[in-house]
């Protein structure tokens, strides 16, 4: 009986606050009507005769606004209690006291102002209103500047307003499609604070697997080298069960690899810390100013970077894949953009293990599509077993790229890939051939680069009709000279025995045969790398 009678006890004050209202209108109306009379002589001469009007009590303003607010307040403390409880879903909205004593506050101007601090208690234990999600900003890599302040200190107010909002209950669901776009990508805000640590600064950059922050360290972060870190890099995974069970594998590879390196001397990005935000896998990376690609962009000019900053990063790299193979890890996607230089521009570290792998078993099974396309080896291509020798391919294009500042091998595809192969090296052995058309007839159910009597498969398009057309080759010509394109791109200041020596370790980089590629004890070893 109680639930039933609360939306009848509200109608009832909603009609007494009405009476109220029309009572005051009455004696306004009467009290300037007495006014009228009285300052009008000529009235006061003509009803002398007549009988005193006697006047209506004057009402007591503030009585009644007492009684309004205690009523109010019964009211409010009443039906909080039943939607507590759950058993009324259909009780009217509560009126607030500015909309109930709208009268009484025409009558009374000297009602005292709410502070700030009160008004907003008030919102809070008053049912919520549905407001609009704040705007998610579209941060661009090239249009935020991720070294300035400014817009964590722009962002400060903003975060700080809202905080007498947390007392609201949010649904989590809503609130993770609200973060995440069409393809389980992270909107960030800025001025965010991720795992209550990490304040987003900006984007750093955006690959297939995750969006990378820049952030600031509410509380500093311990360096493995001393002092303390105040701005990081947040790796977060997209929302999607695949890239979830690769980001476990990443961090259990990131954190071996560190726990094996505690002087931080071999050239792999340090792992920090880790955590989940809103159903996405974040990773904590110490911070660095930009990978290769940029710096050649930025310094490079039209070509790379000099031959004496090759031959240092060439070291860099080869201790940074020792360092993996003593650990049984493929990195399995080296390349420029994922090669990190620091702020002093002298130190590189090899980043982003998404892709890697422990190579427990030797070689892993076939798949024409692992590492980028452009720093793909062959063996790869060909869709036969592979193992750490991948890794040193790609090493290779990557120096010949900083040099240069061009792409070894442009393929658009994997037939094209082949085909620059054998341009630089000769025709691709016979017995990897073999075992190419047999993994791809097999195992992939596809057409082969290779014929049956082992002559290349040239997938083109006709120069006149632009059709496709199949061109067979049995003896390929080398016409790349790997010798004078290094010299081409050769300044002024590059020694030229140095540039001979880069070009006879990338000769033995890229070895078509991966059993035949110079090993990492050889690279180490080599006069280009340990230098004069």
């Amino acid at each position: 009986m109680k639930d039933a009678s609360e939306p009848q006890k509200e109608a009832q004050l909603t009609q007494t606050l009405a009476k109220i209202a029309v009572h005051e209108g009455k004696d306004k109306k009467t009290t300037v009507d007495k006014e009228k009379q009285t300052n009008s002589v000529a009235s006061e001469e003509s009803d002398d005769k007549q009988e005193p009007t006697t006047p209506k009590p004057a009402l007591d303003v503030s009585s009644i606004k007492a009684d309004v607010l205690k009523a109010l307040a019964d009211a409010r403390s009443t039906i909080a209690v039943i939607k507590k409880s759950g058993a009324s879903t259909s009780v009217a909205t509560t009126p607030t006291p500015s909309s109930v004593l709208v009268t009484v506050e025409q009558e009374e101007q000297e009602k005292p102002v709410e502070s700030p601090e009160k008004q907003q208690k008030e919102v809070v234990q008053s049912p919520p209103k549905t407001t609009p999600s704040p705007q998610k900003t579209a941060i661009v890599a090239d249009e935020f500047d991720m070294f300035s302040m400014a817009a964590l200190d722009d962002h400060n107010d903003a975060m700080n307003s809202s905080a007498g909002v947390a007392a609201v209950t949010v649904d989590e669901v809503a609130l993770q499609s609200n973060c995440d776009d069409s393809e389980g990508y992270y909107s960030t805000t800025i001025g965010e604070v991720l795992n209550g640590k990490y304040r987003v600064l900006g984007a750093v950059g955006k690959g297939v697997f995750s969006t990378v922050l820049r952030c600031h360290c509410i509380t500093p972060l311990e360096a493995d080298s001393g002092g303390s870190l105040s701005v990081v890099a947040v790796k977060l995974i997209r929302n999607n069960d695949v890239m979830r069970d690769a980001a476990q594998t990443e961090l259990k590879l990131l954190k071996e690899l560190g726990e094996r390196d505690p002087r931080d001397k071999k050239h792999c990005i340090r792992l920090l810390d880790s955590f989940t935000h809103r159903n996405h896998v974040a990773m904590v990376f110490e911070p660095m100013q930009m990978n290769v690609r940029e710096a050649m962009k930025k310094f490079g000019g039209k070509g790379g970077i000099s031959i004496q900053a090759v031959r240092v990063f060439s070291k860099h790299l080869l201790i940074a894949l020792n360092h993996l193979e003593s650990c049984g890890v493929i990195h399995a996607d080296i390349k420029p953009d994922n090669v990190l230089l620091d702020e002093k521009q002298t130190t590189i570290k090899l980043c982003d293990f998404g892709s890697a792998f422990k190579a427990d078993n030797g070689k892993q099974d076939p798949t024409p599509y692992l590492v980028s396309r452009f720093y793909r080896a062959p063996e790869i291509v060909l869709g036969l077993a592979y193992d750490k020798a991948v890794d040193m391919w790609s090493v290779g294009c990557c120096l010949y790229e900083m040099f240069t500042g061009k792409v070894m091998f442009p393929g658009s595809t994997n037939n094209e890939m082949l085909k620059l192969f054998m341009e630089l090296k000769g025709k691709i052995p016979n017995k990897l051939i073999k075992k190419h058309r047999q993994a791809y007839i097999d195992q992939f159910e596809m057409e082969p680069h290779f014929t049956e009597d082992l002559k290349f498969c040239s997938r083109e398009s006709d120069r006149v009709t632009g059709k496709p057309i199949l061109r067979l080759m049995d003896n390929i010509k080398t016409k790349n000279d790997l010798a004078g394109s290094l010299m081409a791109a050769k300044s002024t200041t590059d020694d030229r025995k140095q540039v001979l020596e880069l070009r006879s370790l990338l000769d033995r980089m890229f070895t078509l045969d991966p059993s035949k590629r110079i090993s990492l004890k050889d690279a180490l070893a080599h006069s280009f790398v340990k230098g004069s």
